[in-house]
């Protein structure tokens, strides 16, 4: 049996509660800019979970670092992980592939972070639009990207976990050369650009 990834356990639940949504949206771009307060919910769950394990990561990557926020987290951690923004997400279930840290840089935060979180946190009555299928789907799958770099930072080891606690959405994306299917072994979420850019 092997041991549980640490916020693994909570991923699992944000995931879950996005899962229950698809009872009443269907998972389409055609649908990402549907709104709504369970949305609201998962983007807040979501990005407050990403907050604290960046922030953490950080730490273990530089003891020094007193990077508090999205923007500052930046550079420490493309220090470690150079492709970390550029790392996207499948859900193959639907057929979609999410690009969360799309637009994050030194000066930028990703979308769904400066357009969805900030907005439902600091004004929501005002943004509410905001709670969009969109900024969610990208939020839990940011938080899924962040638990498999601090796995890997931590273990120097991809995240595996027993069949009964793989997620129900969310892969990282396989190379096109790779036709082994899902499985429930996550493997390094950079794989797919080493491999499209011929350092694989």
């Amino acid at each position: 049996m092997s041991i549980t990834p640490k916020h693994w356990n909570y991923f699992l639940g944000v995931e879950a509660e996005l899962v229950a949504c698809a009872r009443f949206v269907e998972f389409t771009e055609d649908n990402f800019s549907c709104y709504s307060n369970e949305f609201a919910k998962i983007i807040v769950l979501a990005s407050a979970e990403v907050d604290s394990i960046l922030r953490e990561l950080c730490k273990e990557v530089d003891s020094a670092s007193n990077a508090d926020n999205i923007v500052k987290y930046y550079p420490v951690l493309i220090s470690r992980f150079p492709h970390f923004p550029k790392c996207k997400v499948d859900i193959p279930r639907y057929k979609l592939r999410i690009d969360p840290w799309e637009n994050w840089t030194l000066n930028t935060r990703p979308d769904w972070w400066s357009k969805g979180y900030n907005k439902l946190k600091h004004e929501r009555s005002e943004n509410f639009s905001s709670a969009s299928l969109e900024n969610a789907l990208a939020a839990v799958g940011a938080q899924f990207l962040a638990v498999l770099h601090y796995h890997q930072h931590m273990h120097n080891k991809p995240v595996s976990v027993d069949f009964s606690l793989r997620t129900a959405l969310y892969s990282t994306c396989r190379p096109e050369s790779d036709l082994s299917g899902m499985c429930w072994g996550y493997g390094e979420p950079w794989l797919h650009i080493e491999t499209d850019r011929g350092i694989r």
